[in-house]
């Protein structure tokens, strides 16, 4: 067991990964003051209990499993989430590609916002993210090869709601 951190430790965690986190924070929310308050409340928390963490897993997993616990918490299915997934989609300078580029990137951000809880939360932080496996697998609290089974069955999903068939490896 790893030994416990002092809170000048964990401050300076805190501020290193505080872009991470209202990132994350912003890509569940699809609203930047509402990921700023769901950032917030989860700053409160860590610093309610933040003598639990033990160093066992990086702090920004553990920072990053508070705010996703926030999020959900607010009813995040209740708002829309609007994900730059322009970086999916070529950047093409003719107007008429750049029009359907920005047609197809909406419909991904629809497609991910139909997913269920936890496939959207993996996408997000895959996708949106670059978060690995086993990071979301800490996380969200669940195997790494439940990640890749979200991760599968989501570009499935996206896939055939943008009208492709998916890519299989």
């Amino acid at each position: 067991m790893a030994r416990p951190i002092d809170r000048r430790t964990i401050d300076r965690l805190v501020v290193e990964h505080m872009p991470a986190a209202l990132r994350v924070a912003r890509r569940l929310s699809g609203n930047a003051s509402i990921a700023e308050e769901i950032v917030q409340e989860a700053l409160c928390r860590i610093l309610q209990q933040w003598k639990s963490y033990r160093g066992e897993a990086a702090f920004s997993t553990w920072m990053i499993q508070v705010v996703v616990n926030v999020s959900r918490d607010r009813c995040r299915r209740q708002r829309p989430t609007e994900v730059a997934f322009e970086h999916l989609v070529s950047r093409i300078p003719d107007p008429h590609q750049q029009l359907t580029a920005a047609e197809l990137s909406q419909q991904i951000r629809e497609a991910i916002d139909d997913l269920p809880d936890r496939q959207r939360e993996v996408a997000l932080l895959s996708f949106g993210e670059g978060y690995d496996a086993s990071e979301i697998a800490g996380i969200l609290n669940v195997t790494a090869a439940n990640v890749h089974t979200c991760i599968h069955i989501a570009r499935k999903r996206i896939a055939q709601a943008i009208g492709i068939e998916a890519v299989t490896r």
